[in-house]
């Protein structure tokens, strides 16, 4: 992510967080928290003026003679910054433009008097993406002592290649990872595509994503089971070798990198001061893997290591975050 958010042709950034920077050092600082009208002005994402334009009459290069492509419209935007307008996608008749503006309405309208409040909100790939996250207003307790916040965050496109899709998102407090696998066996994602109705199925979405504004109770009730589950370390060992199996035919260059990492997951599980609390248990192991490849699985070539591990936390679609959601499923299930 950190090579994704804007950079418009002033110097400045498509992103704004509340409170405290984002990891990628972009963009705007807000002191406290932001309404909606805040954030879409400090991320810059106000005034798009996202629409559609017809691509009209094209020219056959085989013929010379001219097509009417009346089923084809450009996605067109005028650039905060510069006021040009800039070609963000191509989309179909039936295509409905979804603006920025109307992304905040939507998760404003469906918190309503939850108390959230506006947290970050951002543009990616020259617009084509954007993203809008609301803070929950309470936390949640696992055990008592395991805090975590819980996020609901919408992404929306600009380019016709993706839904509407919003997601509720705990997120852990030590490390600010967004633990979507914890969420895995819930309903917790609404999707809407962009030739259906968004702003008419707001009582859909609270029920697809069972938003529970002041427990969070679905996720709190997984990660409490996980707690109440003892673990020792030769049960550890056995998930962790479910999780990273060693092909059969492995090479030697494979089973010492395996061995490695077999190795730094029996540390953390056993012995990492992170792990105090909660030793022993199956919500260690699984604290165990997050805090692996988050913090401290191996990052190659010259890239800076803290952006490396910081997209790999961050991204939904990353190898990392199927493997934590894989963990999750296994420690839950066995």
């Amino acid at each position: 992510m950190a090579h994704e958010i804007e950079v418009f042709a002033n110097g400045s950034a498509g992103f704004a967080a509340a409170g405290k920077p984002g990891w990628h050092g972009l963009g705007y600082t807000a002191p406290g928290p932001m309404t909606a009208e805040d954030l879409l002005s400090n991320a810059q994402l106000a005034g798009w003026n996202v629409r559609k334009v017809p691509v009209g009459q094209v020219t056959d290069p085989v013929t010379g003679l001219p097509v009417v492509t009346d089923e084809d419209f450009l996605v067109v935007r005028t650039n905060p910054v510069t006021g040009a307008p800039e070609r963000l996608g191509r989309v179909g008749r039936d295509y409905q433009v979804l603006q920025n503006e109307d992304v905040t309405g939507f998760l404003q309208t469906l918190v309503d008097e939850s108390g959230a409040i506006f947290d970050t909100g951002g543009s990616l790939n020259g617009g084509r993406r954007v993203f809008v996250t609301m803070r929950l207003p309470e936390p949640l307790m696992v055990g008592g002592f395991d805090q975590l916040d819980l996020y609901l965050a919408a992404f929306s496109r600009h380019d016709g290649w993706g839904s509407f899709v919003t997601v509720a998102t705990p997120v852990r407090v030590v490390c600010a990872n967004t633990e979507r696998a914890a969420l895995a066996n819930h309903a917790s994602k609404f999707t809407v595509r962009h030739t259906g109705n968004v702003a008419g199925r707001i009582a859909e979405a609270r029920e697809a994503l069972k938003l529970t504004w002041k427990h969070g109770e679905a996720f709190a009730a997984e990660a409490e089971k996980l707690l109440a589950m003892p673990m020792d370390v030769k049960e550890f060992r056995q998930f962790a070798n479910r999780l990273h199996p060693l092909p059969a035919d492995a090479k030697e260059l494979a089973k010492r990198n395996h061995d490695l990492t077999m190795r730094d997951l029996e540390y953390l599980f056993a012995q990492a001061p992170t792990q105090e609390p909660i030793r022993n248990t199956r919500w260690a192991a699984y604290n165990a893997v997050t805090e692996r490849l988050d913090h401290k699985s191996p990052v190659f070539g010259s890239r800076d290591v803290a952006t490396v591990r910081a997209e790999r936390a961050l991204l939904d679609d990353h190898d990392n975050a199927k493997l934590k959601a894989r963990a999750f499923r296994l420690l839950a299930t066995a």
